[in-house]
């Protein structure tokens, strides 16, 4: 791809970047739809978030902004306007810039898991699902399955604060859900998800243990810039078993949309 004056640009912004390789995966795709758009990585520490967004907003080739961690819960904070899953979530990872300088934000995690989920056969509306992790990716992951019917969702991390607003949060929309934090719920789920940053380095240590599950289980994990331990682990246990590629895939369609500006029915941020 030749990069000239008119190509539009699409920031990610993460800290650390190391791990960051969404590029290889967005640009071809951006490329594959015919748009003129190159992905750009920049490693922003959480305390200069609103001074670079500030920045970025002045540069007349901006095309989009990609958020990943830590940054959801507090792009979510510096929206004007806000699509229905990012408003539910309280998280955004993907912002677009309004003709009025104010910053709009959408959250395609959820509807990006749950394609990948759907395509791959590893939902089942009646078993119970357990997340590691109740950060942004965890937190979209979990309102996008009570959305979908999921009727029981176990959640862990390593913050307790984190996990008790998630779980306040997906009660308060969705009453009749069991939502709770019980990790014996792993011997009778269907699928388990890592939503944790565990696994990016071959020192992390494995954020579930796959030996509880059941072997009919699934795992997710939503990472995608590797094979992580935890996958080998439910590999080795023959449990079905997905990487986070797909849920990039499934996610591209609706960001590539939104970047686009295309007609979505936005509201005004809380």
């Amino acid at each position: 791809m030749e990069l000239t004056g008119a190509t539009r640009l699409v920031f990610i912004l993460a800290h650390p970047i190391g791990h960051v390789k969404a590029p290889r995966v967005y640009n071809p795709a951006f490329a594959a739809a015919g748009l003129d758009w190159f992905q750009v990585p920049m490693g922003v520490a959480p305390e200069d978030l609103v001074a670079v967004l500030g920045q970025l907003a002045r540069v007349t080739n901006l095309q989009g902004i990609n958020l990943t961690i830590p940054h959801k819960a507090a792009g979510h904070a510096l929206c004007s306007w806000l699509t229905r899953e990012a408003r539910a979530t309280g998280m955004v990872n993907t912002l677009r810039l309004e003709a009025d300088g104010q910053w709009s934000g959408t959250n395609s995690d959820g509807i990006g898991f749950v394609g990948a989920a759907r395509a791959s056969g590893l939902l089942d509306l009646q078993r119970p699902v357990f997340i590691a992790g109740a950060g942004g990716a965890g937190t979209a992951i979990a309102f996008a399955l009570a959305q979908e019917g999921v009727q029981e969702i176990h959640v862990s991390d390593t913050d307790p604060a984190r996990v008790e607003a998630l779980l306040g949060a997906l009660r308060a929309a969705h009453p009749r859900i069991t939502a709770g934090t019980d990790r014996d719920a792993l011997r009778r789920a269907g699928l388990a998800v890592n939503a944790t940053p565990m696994g990016l380095h071959a020192e992390d240590p494995l954020p579930l243990d796959p030996a509880l599950l059941p072997g009919d289980a699934a795992l997710f994990d939503i990472i995608a810039a590797r094979d992580t331990e935890l996958m080998a682990a439910a590999k080795a246990r023959g449990l079905r078993v997905l990487g986070g590629r797909p849920m990039i895939d499934h996610q591209l369609a609706h960001q590539i949309a939104f970047w686009r500006g295309d007609a979505m029915q936005l509201e005004p941020s809380p």
